[in-house]
């Protein structure tokens, strides 16, 4: 029978033999369920959220898919905070009827405050912008840094940060692991099968976060989203 995560986990064996990928397995076995559609799904960690009386959100990276989003407030009454500053993006979700504990903003997450560049590869149907591409045609647009988003919203603690930022995740993630508010659970996905970073970086960011007390609970069939949990 026909299975795609083993096809893509294959995939991914081969890649790593090439030293293009990486087998990075879960550190534990813990209650999780996955949000949202196969497109935009994600991995959580399920005692957490449920321990949480209302649970905070950030959501960082929409692009045409809210499915996680929409599933986490309505599964776990959770208020997210979803930032995309493309206006392909934004356009798509002024289109969609978003409950009151969903909020959305247009802005992306970077290491300082300002204006970035974003581009987007010619053969890219989903229109996914990165600040890491040099070609294709490409859109300024108003980034803040986690720090400057957290004051912005008066937030002290956050439950779940899911970032899907295109290879932007390297930046950023030294800015979130110094912060005084560290996320309950960090969602990412990791780029290096697109944006050709070295996977070797992937091991180093994974570390980092490891370093500061998260653990690996999740890891996606080809190797994408990977799901960690504060445990010390």
């Amino acid at each position: 029978m026909y299975n795609p995560d083993r096809l893509r986990y294959c995939k991914r064996v081969v890649r790593a033999a090439l030293g293009f990928d990486h087998l990075l397995r879960p550190e534990c076995s813990i209650p999780t369920q996955k949000l949202g559609s196969a497109y935009g799904g994600w991995v959580v960690a399920v005692e957490p959220l449920l321990a949480a009386p209302s649970p905070i959100v950030l959501s960082f990276g929409l692009g045409d898919d809210i499915s996680f989003d929409l599933e986490v407030s309505k599964v776990f009454g959770a208020k997210v905070f979803g930032f995309d500053p493309t206006p392909a993006s934004l356009d798509w979700i002024a289109a969609q009827e978003l409950p009151p504990t969903v909020r959305i903003y247009p802005l992306g997450i970077s290491n300082f405050d300002g204006e970035q560049r974003f581009a987007v590869s010619e053969d890219d149907t989903r229109s996914n912008f990165s600040t890491k591409l040099v070609t294709g045609k490409s859109i300024v647009c108003n980034v803040r840094r986690y720090s400057t988003i957290l004051d912005m919203l008066g937030l002290a603690t956050i439950d779940v940060l899911k970032l899907d930022v295109e290879g932007a995740e390297h930046d950023v993630l030294p800015e979130v692991l110094g912060s005084d508010v560290l996320p309950t659970q960090i969602l990412v996905e990791f780029h290096h099968w697109w944006h050709r970073t070295p996977v070797e970086q992937t091991y180093r960011t994974v570390e980092a976060i490891k370093g500061q007390g998260y653990t690996l609970f999740h890891v996606s069939p080809a190797g994408h989203e990977l799901s960690f949990l504060l445990t010390q």
